[in-house]
């Protein structure tokens, strides 16, 4: 697996899909953690997150943002951006479509999918080939058939293991590590970002919607002032 050849110790946080994972990077992958994403489980992430830790402090926290589940990505980005607050880390917001994106490593054509319910996905299309997955189309919230103008291509990411047969009967391939761990990903990309100077203050963070929430976010929340920290 490509990484940073700088040595850092980058925490990284996907809470986008259906399910909520840690990672550590550290010169490569040195710990995770991962349960499916439930009612409560923002009760168990940042005990889960101390246990991978360690009681090491990171170099920066990475954290995808977004789309994905909107409860679910709120409780992530809360998450990150108190923890850096609190240790005064810097952190990388990474889109999640881009995270589960570099599961596929290498590939000129990656389509990365997320399910956003409703029959529609988020996706976007990515060329893998450096070490940090580079935007062929802008992501956007469609249905499956509009998936349909980016294939041939690798097809990653959870929304892609939900359509694998279409997606195959359309000329995609399922990527073996479609169903990777991507807060290892995310963790990865943390790193590289710390070591190239694009991480940023947790202040400026806002989460990724392409599509709009159904409910209104409460101020204080992330993407707003005032997230909160640490529990």
């Amino acid at each position: 697996m490509r990484g940073p050849s700088v040595t850092s110790l980058v925490l990284g946080l996907d809470t986008a899909g259906p399910t909520v994972g840690v990672a550590l990077w550290e010169n490569g992958a040195s710990g995770s953690w991962s349960t499916p994403l439930e009612r409560g489980t923002e009760r168990i992430l940042v005990p889960a997150i101390r246990d991978v830790l360690g009681g090491r402090r990171p170099d920066a926290v990475a954290v995808a943002t977004g789309p994905g589940t909107f409860t679910g990505v709120r409780v992530g980005v809360a998450t990150a951006l108190g923890l850096a607050r609190a240790w005064g880390c810097p952190v990388a917001a990474l889109s999640s479509l881009a995270v589960r994106a570099a599961l596929a490593a290498g590939e000129p054509r990656v389509l990365a999918l997320l399910d956003a319910r409703k029959e529609r996905y988020y996706a976007g299309l990515y060329d893998t080939r450096d070490p940090v997955p580079q935007p062929l189309d802008e992501e956007c919230d469609v249905p499956f058939e509009a998936l349909l103008r980016w294939l041939p291509a690798v097809c990653a990411g959870d929304g892609a293991l939900l359509e694998a047969k279409r997606l195959e009967a359309a000329g995609g391939r399922i990527h073996p590590r479609a169903s990777g761990h991507p807060a290892v990903e995310a963790a990865r990309l943390g790193a590289l970002a710390l070591a190239s100077g694009r991480t940023t203050d947790p202040a400026q963070v806002r989460i990724r919607y392409i599509r709009p929430p159904d409910a209104t976010p409460p101020v204080g929340g992330p993407g707003f002032d005032n997230p909160p920290g640490p529990s």
